[in-house]
C-alpha cells in the first residue's frame, strides 16, 4: 500500500461524504444505545431469535417494531413475544438505517386440511365483520332462519395460504366450543397488502352450514373427507357389533358376526 492509499483510507474511515459520515454515526449510535433502552426485547421472528425494539401504541393489540438494517423484518413475519404471537402486517420500505413495521396480536390458530390430505395450522387475526347486523337471515316468508355472520381474517402469505379460494371452508370459534361455526371464504382477494411477494392476505368469510365431514373436536373442516370415520357395521338384529377381524365369509357369501 502506497502512502497515498494509506492517507485516503484514514480520511475516509468515517465516510467519503457528509451524508455517509452521518449515516455511519447514526448506525453506531443505534447499535450502542439501543440495547440500554426499555423498549429493547429478545423475540423470535419466524422461529429465529432476534433483538428488536418494540414501542407501544394507543391500541393495546398493535405495536411498532424496529430493527437495525442488518436484521430486516419482512411483511407476513410471525413474531413470538410476551407469550403471544404477533403478525407483521405493514413494513416501511425505507430500511436504510432501521426497519420499522407494524404488528398486530394474533387471536386465533387456524387449522385446515389441503387437497392432499395434509393438515396445516397457522396463527392469524379474526375480526368481526357484522358489527351492525343481527347475525341472522330470514327468507321472505319467514320460514327459515339461518346464521348470517361475517368475519375478516388476516393471515400471512405463504405457499399454503396462497391456495385459498372460494371453495375454502374453515371452522372458526372458541377452541372450547363443542360445535364450532363454519365459514366459507367468499372474498379471496389476494392483493392489497402484499408487496414484492411478501405480506398478508385480508379475507372476508361468511357463515355457512356445517357438514358431517367437519371435525369439531379438532376444529378442522372437511376432515372426514380425507380421514373417514371408523363406523362399526350393524348386526341384522339392529345391534351394533364388531365384524370378525379376519373378515370371514360363510359358504353362502354372508359376513360372519362375532
Amino acid at each position: 500500500m502506497s502512502i497515498w492509499d494509506s492517507y485516503e483510507s484514514r480520511i475516509t474511515v468515517s465516510g467519503r461524504s457528509k451524508r455517509e459520515s452521518a449515516l455511519r454515526r447514526e448506525l453506531h449510535m443505534l447499535s450502542t444505545k439501543l440495547p440500554d433502552s426499555l423498549s429493547y426485547h429478545y423475540v423470535e421472528i419466524d422461529n429465529t431469535p432476534q433483538e428488536v425494539a418494540i414501542v407501544n401504541s394507543d391500541n393495546l393489540n398493535e405495536k411498532s417494531i424496529y430493527s437495525t438494517s442488518s436484521n430486516v423484518i419482512k411483511g407476513g413475519s410471525l413474531v413470538k413475544w410476551m407469550n403471544n404471537f404477533w403478525l407483521v402486517t405493514e413494513c416501511d420500505a425505507n430500511a436504510e438505517i432501521y426497519t420499522k413495521a407494524k404488528m398486530l396480536q394474533c387471536n386465533y390458530l387456524l387449522k385446515w386440511i389441503d387437497t392432499d390430505g395434509k393438515i396445516h395450522e397457522q396463527w392469524c387475526i379474526i375480526e368481526d365483520g357484522t358489527k351492525y347486523l343481527t347475525g341472522e337471515y330470514e327468507d321472505r316468508n319467514f320460514v327459515v332462519t339461518r346464521g348470517d355472520s361475517r368475519i375478516s381474517m388476516t393471515i400471512a402469505k405463504n405457499e399454503d395460504t396462497v391456495k385459498f379460494d372460494r371453495e375454502s371452508r374453515f371452522l372458526i370459534d372458541d377452541p372450547e366450543s363443542q360445535i364450532k361455526l363454519s365459514y366459507l371464504l367468499t372474498k379471496p382477494l389476494k392483493v392489497g397488502w402484499v408487496y414484492n411477494t411478501e405480506g398478508v392476505y385480508s379475507f372476508v368469510l361468511q357463515e355457512v352450514v356445517s357438514t358431517d365431514e367437519d371435525n369439531h373436536e379438532l376444529g378442522i373442516a372437511n376432515y372426514y373427507k380425507y380421514f373417514p370415520k371408523d363406523t362399526s357395521s350393524t348386526h341384522p338384529d339392529g345391534d351394533e357389533s364388531i365384524i370378525d377381524p379376519g373378515n370371514n365369509i360363510d359358504e353362502d357369501g354372508r359376513q360372519v358376526w362375532l
